[in-house]
């Protein structure tokens, strides 16, 4: 704390809501900071970090404080500028020089928000990409940050060579008419659908895999996505998370108040995290992508700040930058459609990717950059033409030249490489499969006993392997089974959803097993909809490497790798070597 106080202010300037968010972020973290009216910048020597919170004529603001820093000296770093505006593109600002006495960072509220909570939410939270399933992205309203949340669920997308579908609920006729104009290739990258609030064909279309609500005002949000929560279990018999913007409203309750589903947030508050407008939350391994870019021009004997995209990251700018981000934000899709995730580097070996899985993956970075083509507003010509738009590389995988699918084969092949620069490494998933137990299976310490001690040797086991439990966390033994392998064995999970969650928690026996289910609820990290009939055994059959059974095990096709848990007579039965 001592450190933090000698530290100069960060100064603050702008809008009073944006001012009053940054100034309660940096206050909770002990960092000390200066708000200052936008009329009165003077003396900026004492000032090495200014905010401008989206202020009304910022080329002025800048160019007046271009003017202060170039006629006084006394200054020993430039001056870090970042300005806030409201969404991308950003306004008109003068020409600075990269070598001047300031840095400038242009940083758009909603883009920003869109990032950090596709981050968070991934689209593939609500389905099972490795199950065939395709994203269906359902957008109800679209009121701020709707728009740019659309963008970038768009560059994210790509996670196979299906055809994803984005449904948008909205009266706003105009709404559709700007997006397209902004957006007019957007319909290469999926199938988007502007429908009104009744839903039409909803039955028909694919399951609903993530609801976003940006509806206006909160109270007509929450209203909006309680409607979604009840039309999507009616007509698909889905539940998947349905992430809800809230504004300055303060979501109050408790864990029995939930619906399992919903989750509130506020874009302004993501955005003006300390972390993310300061600390480049978000931007780490976008900045490992560009070091490694300006590496691999150094190597070819060439001077990377002699070319536009090989300068440091704080002198890049934005357009460049945000190349890399799109790049870096599609690495978890990546990683999920081969069954992985990163990790601390020191926990696992190195890796790499076998060659058909490295195909696989460099279809689907070839859709990632074309999609990043289409919404920047390229399309298709046999001559590349860059004043037009025009580019000869926005054909299917398969028609590409060999050399120019080496590009995208190396750049998923560099996949484990760049994560290791930032620290982290590429571990395979175990799934471990949990079907429903038998009737009257005990919830006690005996399978308690018998499921820590199955756990402990698998972790021992395949100390190479990310454990996943996967179950439908219906029965109050699997939900034990569940929490053990979350605490003891640092596992992740799956929920399995063969009926809307709502359904599941309503025929809970009494409330005390109600909340145990919603508290195992906040740590599932994929919601996988399984409504159709025997889907969730086949899901068992094709997608649990191994079975854990309490009770028995019942007959049925795949996963010969069982581990039968038998409480009442406090054995296990392994079915394999183990």
């Amino acid at each position: 704390m001592t450190w933090l106080l000698r530290q100069p202010p960060i100064w603050v300037a702008g809008a009073e809501p944006l001012v009053r968010r940054i100034v309660a972020g940096l206050t909770l973290l002990g960092r000390r900071v200066q708000v200052r009216p936008v009329a009165d910048l003077s003396d900026l020597k004492a000032c090495r970090t200014l905010v401008l919170a989206d202020p009304p004529e910022p080329a002025e603001v800048i160019a007046n404080l271009l003017g202060q820093l170039s006629t006084r000296g006394g200054r020993v770093a430039p001056l870090r500028l970042i300005l806030m505006h409201q969404a991308d593109p950003p306004p008109t600002l003068p020409d600075l020089d990269p070598d001047g006495p300031i840095t400038l960072e242009t940083f758009a509220l909603e883009d920003r928000a869109a990032r950090v909570l596709l981050a968070r939410w991934p689209l593939h939270c609500g389905l099972d990409p490795v199950f065939g399933q395709v994203p269906h992205l359902l957008l109800v309203g679209f009121a701020p940050p709707a728009r740019a949340l659309l963008a970038q669920a768009l560059r994210l997308i790509p996670y196979g060579e299906w055809r994803p579908r984005v449904t948008v609920v909205t009266a706003q006729a105009q709404a559709q008419t700007d997006f397209t104009l902004a957006y007019p290739h957007a319909g290469e990258v999926a199938e988007i659908q502007w429908v009104g609030p009744d839903l039409p064909g909803l039955a028909q279309a694919p399951p609903v895999s993530l609801v976003l609500v940006c509806s206006d005002p909160p109270v007509a949000a929450a209203s909006a996505a309680a409607r979604t929560v009840r039309r999507l279990a009616q007509a698909q018999g889905v539940s998947p998370p349905i992430l809800l913007e809230v504004g300055d409203a303060v979501p109050s309750g408790t864990l029995a108040d939930w619906d399992g589903q919903t989750f509130p947030f506020s874009y302004l508050d993501e955005a003006c995290r300390p972390a993310v407008l300061f600390d480049g939350l978000g931007d780490e391994l976008a900045r490992t992508i560009h070091e490694s870019y300006t590496d691999s021009i150094a190597a070819q004997g060439r001077d990377p700040e002699r070319e536009p995209a090989g300068r440091p990251w704080s002198r890049l700018s934005a357009s460049y930058r945000d190349a890399n981000r799109h790049q870096a934000d599609h690495l978890w899709a990546k990683l999920a459609v081969m069954d992985c995730r990163a990790i601390q580097e020191e926990r696992v070996d190195s890796f790499t990717f076998a060659p058909l899985e490295a195909e696989r993956l460099a279809v689907i970075e070839h859709l990632r950059w074309a999609a990043d083509r289409h919404l920047d507003g390229w399309s298709y010509a046999p001559v590349r033409d860059n004043a037009r738009r025009h580019h000869p590389q926005l054909i299917p995988y398969p028609d590409l030249s060999e050399p120019m699918k080496d590009l995208d084969r190396f750049a998923v092949r560099g996949v484990p490489t760049l994560l290791a620069r930032s620290g982290l490494g590429v571990v395979r998933m175990l799934i471990l499969g949990l079907p429903p137990p038998v009737a009257d299976c005990p919830a006690d310490e005996r399978v308690q006993q018998l499921a820590a001690q199955v756990l402990e040797r698998l972790v021992a086991r395949y100390p190479d392997r990310s454990l996943v439990i996967a179950g439908t966390l219906a029965d109050p033994a699997a939900r034990l089974v569940t929490r053990i392998a979350l605490e003891q064995a640092g596992a992740g999970l799956f929920l399995l959803c063969p009926q809307p969650l709502r359904e599941t928690l309503a025929t809970q026996p009494d409330e005390a097993a109600r909340l145990d289910l919603l508290g195992l609820l906040t740590h599932a990290e994929r919601r996988i909809a399984l409504p159709g009939a025997g889907e969730l055994e086949h899901w068992f059959a094709t997608r649990a490497e191994i079975r854990i059974c309490l009770g028995t095990a019942p007959a049925a096709a795949g996963a010969a790798k069982r581990v039968v848990l038998d409480p009442l007579g406090g054995q296990v039965e392994w079915g394999f070597e183990y």
